[in-house]
């Protein structure tokens, strides 16, 4: 679902979303004008080495914000996520940076999120029947891991994506060739994928007060825990585990490790510096799950992230970068911060 460009002067009203179970109220921005639009832009162009990718890739981000579009067809909207020749990951990068430079500070969390997009028929890229986030329930969709950048004021945005491939495209391999999967990619686990990210966005210097994880996998994993603690990064992720209601101990070089109750079961598990108070670890884990969902509605709504219908691997990530360059275009211009979550 997409909205157009709104003409009026001040700020829009929230609008409410209602999903299966709950109901989101996401203050929405209004679409950015042509100059901002053009000037955040320019921060891309020269990712595309031709004129036409170039051009195609700008008509497609206006596309997915429902402004007008420049002349142009299907075609070269296809062209652009399947054979043009350009670096999607140069553009996630380029995302990440605008991301940081704008709004990411000292008191920024990043968000390990999945989402869910409902397909029809079984060739697009790591489709399978799984639970689907979106939709809440078990449904053929592909899944999507992605880290989100959450400042103090509410502000996320995503910074990186990665597409899961289940166990199941293991036994097809005529599936992932049809649908260009790279063998590297078979295989990796969520928590694997997701470390990745994190990398990524801490070795380019993000600032990052911690890691937030709300699906108990990750927490689950000790693996997965392990790796941040290595490079003291502080966390705290949901897990399955049961334990008491508050607990804690000590980990070496000024780190404690909590864990209390979780209120939809199992508990939180937290690795912070031992100043570090259990109301904070609480809010945070707290504000999570409805900031994970906001951000999706209103990328879905404002920014197209579910606007595709490719169904090659290398094409679901340029448009999921892409779709990421026009919500961080969106929430930047809107020029006033969130209500805190």
């Amino acid at each position: 679902m997409t909205t157009q460009t709104r003409l009026s002067h001040g700020p829009p009203p929230p609008r409410v979303l209602r999903s299966r179970q709950d109901t989101l109220r996401v203050p929405l921005p209004r679409s950015p004008e042509p100059e901002p639009l053009r000037h955040h832009f320019q921060r891309l162009e020269d990712v595309f080495s031709r004129e036409e990718p170039r051009r195609h890739a700008y008509k497609y981000v206006c596309w997915l914000l429902s402004r007008r579009v420049p002349p142009g067809g299907e075609d070269g909207r296809n062209r652009l996520l399947t054979t043009a020749r350009w670096d999607e990951n140069q553009v996630r990068d380029r995302v990440r940076d605008l991301v940081a430079g704008q709004l990411a500070s000292r008191g920024t969390s990043l968000v390990v999120a999945e989402e869910g997009f409902v397909k029809k028929g079984s060739s697009s890229a790591g489709v399978s029947r799984q639970y689907c986030a979106a939709s809440r329930r078990v449904d053929n969709c592909q899944i999507g891991v992605f880290l989100l950048s959450r400042d103090a004021l509410g502000n996320t945005m995503a910074i990186d994506r990665e597409l899961l491939i289940p166990p199941r495209w293991g036994d097809g391999p005529v599936a992932r060739r049809h649908a260009d999967v790279p063998d590297t990619s078979h295989g990796v686990s969520r928590e694997e994928v997701a470390l990745a990210m994190i990398g990524r966005a801490l070795d380019s210097g993000m600032p990052a007060r911690r890691v937030v994880a709300d699906a108990p996998f990750y927490g689950d994993s000790a693996a997965f825990r392990r790796a941040l603690e290595r490079r003291r990064v502080p966390y705290v992720l949901a897990s399955s585990r049961s334990g008491p209601l508050v607990s804690q101990r000590t980990a070496p070089d000024g780190y404690v490790h909590w864990q209390f109750a979780r209120r939809e079961g199992g508990s939180y598990l937290c690795y912070v510096p031992a100043h570090t108070d259990l109301g904070d670890c609480a809010r945070v884990a707290a504000a999570t799950d409805l900031c994970v969902r906001s951000h999706f509605a209103s990328a879905r709504q404002e920014a197209g992230l579910d606007r595709y219908s490719a169904r090659k691997w290398r094409a679901w990530y340029r448009h999921m970068t892409l779709a990421m360059f026009a919500h961080a275009v969106l929430r930047i211009d809107a020029a006033r911060p969130l209500s805190p979550c």
